[in-house]
């Protein structure tokens, strides 16, 4: 994963995140804010895989694919 797709995950988890918690009332039922939250929690989960997928390429040209 490049460095845009890993900012963008970041930055709409952080979004799903805020929005989650704006929908989230007492006494109401949750599950739109609980589906939200835990979509937030997969795309962090996908950065951070991306990242340590990005460490263990290394480099641009010393084997890596490239990206």
């Amino acid at each position: 994963m490049n460095d845009e797709t890993l900012t963008q995950l970041d930055t709409v988890s952080r979004q799903l995140h805020a929005r989650s918690r704006a929908l989230s009332q007492p006494d109401k039922d949750n599950d739109i804010a609980i589906l939200m939250s835990a979509l937030a929690v997969t795309m962090e989960a996908v950065r951070s895989l991306g990242e340590d997928m990005n460490q263990l390429n290394g480099p641009k040209g010393l084997g890596s694919d490239g990206s």
